[in-house]
């Protein structure tokens, strides 16, 4: 996508899978129903989904990617020890370090 184009591209996307969707679950024999708070965290989720996508579009065209790339691995287990309680293992804090490092040798160069 060009980045002329702007946001319009990906807000259209995303209109039309409203578009789609949300006939399909009306018309669903299954009746389809969530609870008021179910439903505002589906719509929270959908939302974030959305700002996700605007944001990796803005990062693929600023060239911000390759940072987002080495810190991929850190992300599940810096997760997992927030979320989870897990504990780091001596590998895993070695490629939390790796990657800290991999992030501060791409800013220099």
């Amino acid at each position: 996508m060009p980045a002329d184009a702007g946001f319009w591209p990906i807000a259209l996307s995303r209109a039309v899978s409203a578009c789609a969707i949300v006939p399909l679950v009306l018309l669903s024999s299954a009746g389809f129903r969530l609870p008021g708070v179910t439903a505002l965290k589906a719509a929270a989720v959908g939302a974030l989904g959305s700002v996700a996508i605007l944001l990796y579009w803005y990062a693929t065209h600023r060239q911000l990617v390759a940072v987002a790339t080495v810190l991929y691995p850190a992300i599940p287990v810096v997760l997992a020890m927030l979320f989870l309680r897990e504990r780091a293992r001596r590998t895993q804090v070695a490629g939390l370090l790796g990657a800290g490092a991999a992030v501060g040798l791409i800013a220099v160069g």
